[in-house]
């Protein structure tokens, strides 16, 4: 059972999961055991989230303390089995790990923040029914070459 904190490069808690720099994991002691960068903190949409949660699972971490979540950020963490803490964004570390951070426990989905976007629009595809692909030039259900005669005024 280990606990991941979710920080800014400045060493603070993050005001955001999926914007956060790093998530340090530390052991049942207090002791770092691991640090996963979140390469994808300035994407758009639930890929990186995805690949944190993956690898905070395999890191064996089962509660997560963060600034600030977006609801379904935070319905998958919790469904995924995490105990989610929230402590105001900026929290120094140490506050957090000495315990003097006043820590919230998150239990359901209402307690993240409201997406800005509509379901779906994050361009990752979450939420939305996969739509026919766009036909291109040169893609035709027709077989692709017997229909031509012409290409660029040249009889073929």
């Amino acid at each position: 059972m280990a606990i991941a904190i979710a920080l800014t490069p400045r060493e603070l808690v993050a005001g955001h999961f999926g914007k956060a720099a790093v998530f340090v994991i530390y052991d049942q002691q207090g002791q770092q055991v691991n640090r996963i960068e979140n390469t994808g903190s300035r994407e758009l949409g639930c890929k990186h989230k995805k690949i944190i949660q993956r690898q905070l699972t395999e890191h064996g971490v089962s509660e997560i303390v963060l600034g600030n979540i977006g609801q379904r950020s935070l319905t998958r963490l919790l469904n995924a089995g995490f105990n989610i803490s929230r402590v105001a964004p900026r929290t120094t570390l140490a506050d957090v790990l000495s315990g003097g951070a006043v820590k919230e426990a998150l239990t359901s989905a209402d307690q993240g923040r409201d997406c800005k976007r509509e379901k779906g629009a994050c361009g990752c595809g979450c939420g939305s029914k996969k739509k026919a692909p766009v036909v291109k030039v040169g893609m035709s259900s027709l077989s692709p070459v017997s229909d031509l005669t012409k290409i660029g005024g040249f009889k073929l």
